[in-house]
């Protein structure tokens, strides 16, 4: 099926859109060289390319597309691939970088500062929650594997919650994990992690494209 074209309309619906990851980097992916095209071509003095704040969407979008299919290196080969003058300027495009740096130095609570404090455009604001949420389920995954035992306020600086309420045993926060399969020890005032299985990760395709596209057209109706 026949990718429309490149436009703030199109990415601002494949943003807010539910498709899965995979599907959305390949539809962001047939897009780059249209990307690429257009930074080249004629704009402001202060970008040097054609619409800049469709290619600040693109970008931005593409990149959240490589953190959600958990291809950092990618996404670090990206920032590089972006127009110069619009990566050194553009605030989503700068935030990215910013984001990109704490995620490759696994600074947890630098990574949700980041996406919840920073002013992310409105267009983008489905992906960096989507994210978001991604993050915590990944990490939330991974210190399931690695600790036998943990104490609650590491925990919730791990997934973005207070360490303060949590070392304080709030119930709301022990629930958390206790409802992914955790036990907790109120005497020691330990969480026993239990592993989590990840899910499998979505196969890309030009049939899951289709149905990619078929349902943002349904959406926009």
């Amino acid at each position: 099926m026949e990718l429309p074209p490149l436009s703030f309309d199109q990415l601002s619906k494949l943003a807010a859109s539910n498709i899965p990851p995979s599907q959305l980097f390949e539809i962001l992916s047939q897009y780059e060289t249209d990307a690429s095209i257009m930074s080249a071509g004629p704009g402001s003095t202060e970008t040097g390319a054609g619409d800049p704040q469709l290619l600040s969407l693109f970008y931005s979008s593409f990149f959240f597309a490589h953190l959600l299919t958990k291809q950092l290196p990618e996404a670090r080969a990206l920032t590089k691939r972006m127009p110069e003058s619009l990566r050194h300027q553009d605030p989503s495009l700068q935030n990215c970088l910013t984001l990109l740096q704490a995620i490759w130095q696994t600074q947890h609570a630098q990574v949700y500062q980041i996406l919840r404090g920073l002013p992310w455009p409105e267009s983008l604001q489905p992906l960096v929650r989507r994210y978001e949420s991604f993050f915590q389920d990944d990490t939330l995954i991974a210190i399931s594997t690695t600790y036998e035992a943990i104490r609650p306020a590491t925990a919730a600086k791990y997934l973005g919650l207070d360490p303060q309420a949590a070392e304080k045993g709030d119930s709301a926060i022990i629930e958390k994990f206790t409802s992914c399969g955790w036990t907790w020890d109120p005497v020691a005032q330990l969480l026993h992690p239990s592993p989590i299985v990840a899910q499998t990760t979505d196969q890309t395709s030009s049939k899951g494209i289709r149905q990619a596209m078929a349902m943002l057209g349904n959406r926009g109706r």
